[in-house]
């Protein structure tokens, strides 16, 4: 009886774990060979895709940062793309190390959107650059706050949830420092204003 509980709750959680990819499989289909994480450990799975989306995550606000960083001449624009490369890079090579510690898989591509955005920055010039660039910075970081904090506290595993507790204040520094730039951008004031208000 005691056996049955257990893999009753055991193919439950396997099921729950690929309802987002697979609606359609049967329980049958669970014991595939290519679903080895999950049978490894079925509450891994949620965090697997959060580890690969925020490693994709931080390996564009890196490479995005290192473009705006080369060409902007906006100071505070400049200042805030060096903080994303800095910032990321940090936050990147820790989750790289706790993928590691935990088998995950790491995959740090860069994702389509952020190819796309990658290859408008290269062409942009000017004020078009900083606007594109900060306009798409708040949009990034209001996702990550949302499920950073999200992470923070549902994550199964101690360590993943202590990273996304750890790195969330920095996200949401990175926020309210984008929110600041784009509206001064918006309202065509930041270019040729001095930048003493963003002295951090």
């Amino acid at each position: 009886m005691k056996h049955s509980l257990f893999a009753l709750l055991i193919l439950g959680l396997i099921s729950v774990g690929c309802t987002s990819t697979n609606k359609a499989s049967t329980p049958d289909t669970t014991a595939q060979p290519n679903s080895g994480a999950a049978a490894s450990s079925p509450s891994t799975n949620s965090d697997q895709d959060f580890v690969t989306r925020a490693a994709q995550g931080n390996s564009a606000e890196i490479e995005l940062g290192k473009i705006v960083a080369a060409k902007s001449k906006n100071p505070s624009v400049k200042q805030f793309a060096q903080m994303m490369v800095k910032d990321h890079t940090t936050a990147l090579n820790e989750l790289q190390e706790l993928a590691q510690s935990k088998n995950l898989n790491f995959n740090d591509d860069l994702p389509d959107d952020a190819k796309t955005l990658q290859a408008k920055l290269s062409s942009d010039t000017g004020k078009q650059l900083d606007k594109d660039y900060m306009d798409s910075m708040v949009e990034d970081h209001q996702k990550d706050v949302q499920e950073f904090t999200d992470k923070s506290e549902t994550a199964k595993d101690p360590d993943v949830k202590q990273w996304a507790g750890k790195t969330l204040p920095t996200l949401q520094k990175h926020l309210e420092k984008a929110q600041q730039i784009d509206a001064k951008l918006n309202k065509g004031k930041a270019v040729g204003s001095s930048p003493s208000g963003d002295g951090q």
